[in-house]
């Protein structure tokens, strides 16, 4: 398993491998501070153009991603999305990257 800079356990994962995702929080977070924790972005593209993707394997197995427009962006931030219920994913995600609450600007859980 990869560890992130932060030496959290989350193991990045190629971003083809989230299919059906739900949307779980926006997140104050900017790409420079992703790439230095993931590496550099994946681009992924669906009909609004292409975003910056980082997608990893939590320690249960949920696949979450942070994703954001690549032009456009209507506000700074990324979306975290994940293929597992919202209101379990927000607080393994938050504690594997070792972010606080105050990181979550809105929550996507009801």
């Amino acid at each position: 398993m990869t560890q992130d800079a932060t030496g959290g356990a989350m193991e990045r994962v190629d971003a083809s491998l989230l299919g059906r995702a739900v949307q779980v929080a926006y997140l104050d977070l900017d790409t420079e501070e992703a790439a230095r924790r993931w590496g550099e972005p994946e681009i992924t593209w669906d009909d609004l153009g292409p975003w910056n993707t980082f997608v990893c394997r939590l320690a249960d197995g949920t696949l979450a991603g942070l994703v954001r427009e690549v032009e456009n962006a209507p506000k700074p931030g990324y979306f975290l999305i994940a293929d597992g219920d919202p209101a379990e994913v927000l607080p393994a995600f938050l504690s594997e990257a070792g972010f606080d609450e105050a990181r979550v600007l809105e929550r996507y859980d009801s």
